[in-house]
């Protein structure tokens, strides 16, 4: 049973499972199934930059199926240090007009359908753990769930902590768009959404700027042009898109993309803009 629980298949994992219910078993062997159930287990992505996708294993779980309040319950914790949040700062943030009994009802409905979310067929002895609850704090096992937010949130963080292109390039890739649109107006959202678009711009004008002075300017352009496609209101980005194409030689284009950044400050702003040669 041990090497089983080390090498086994999907079909084993309730075979073990009952072999410890059977015969009681106890210490590390009481767990037996539990290690192979998560070796096998397909892990679960979010696309929960744009729109909120799930993805478990390489199939999409519609989002029909999934109930607005579970997927909200999913995303909050995926803004939580290591997916993890207090009971009661869950049901303040989802349910803040209830009654605390109704509110813990609710919650426990929104687990029960989370869990099947991942797992249609999910029972607790064999389930490999993707989500988690104790009388105090709920959890999303980091191990077999990750989110594209998660990516760029370390993105950031290894950029902060030792700048390079390379960091940068990996943000501007993943970074599709603002956090959880399906929960635009929810007050939990806000902070989340507003830091990791911060931290994202951060970087991306950090990177291009450190491009300008190196002469780097196809990868300064490739980085102002993607940034500017997620936030077209980025008026520092515009500028330093402009000097690049300047610096490379390309007027026309560098006149087209100042054509654009002039209407802007004309008509969104009221300013008038300074001319090309001097940005």
């Amino acid at each position: 049973a041990r090497l089983l629980d080390k090498i086994g298949e999907a079909s084993d994992i309730a075979l073990l499972r009952g072999l410890v219910r059977r015969h009681k078993l106890s210490g590390t062997d009481r767990l037996l199934g539990k290690a192979l159930a998560r070796r096998l287990a397909p892990r679960v992505f979010v696309e929960d930059l744009g729109r909120v996708v799930v993805m478990v294993g390489d199939s999409a779980v519609s989002n029909r199926d999934i109930r607005r309040k579970v997927l909200a319950l999913m995303c909050f914790l995926l803004t939580r240090p290591r997916f993890a949040a207090a009971r009661e700062e869950v049901m303040d943030a989802l349910w803040p007009d209830m009654d605390p009994a109704a509110a813990v009802n609710s919650l426990n409905q929104s687990v029960y359908f989370l869990r099947r979310v991942f797992e249609p067929e999910y029972s607790e002895e064999t389930s490999p753990g993707y989500v988690h609850q104790d009388a105090d704090v709920l959890w999303l096992d980091p191990e077999l769930v990750d989110s594209r937010s998660h990516r760029c949130a370390d993105l950031a963080k290894r950029y902060g902590e030792a700048p390079s292109a390379e960091a940068a390039v990996a943000l501007s890739q993943e970074y599709v768009g603002r956090f959880a649109l399906d929960f635009t107006y929810e007050d939990w959202t806000a902070d989340h959404r507003e830091w990791l678009h911060v931290a994202y711009l951060q970087v991306i004008e950090a990177q291009v700027s450190q491009d300008i002075n190196l002469g780097r300017i196809r990868e300064g352009v490739a980085l102002a042009r993607r940034a500017l496609e997620v936030d077209p209101r980025r008026d520092e980005l515009e500028v330093s898109l402009l000097r690049l194409l300047r610096n490379a030689g390309a007027h026309a284009a560098a006149a087209e993309q100042y054509g654009r950044y002039a209407t802007h400050l004309r008509d969104e702003l009221g300013v008038e803009p300074a001319p090309l040669e001097a940005l």
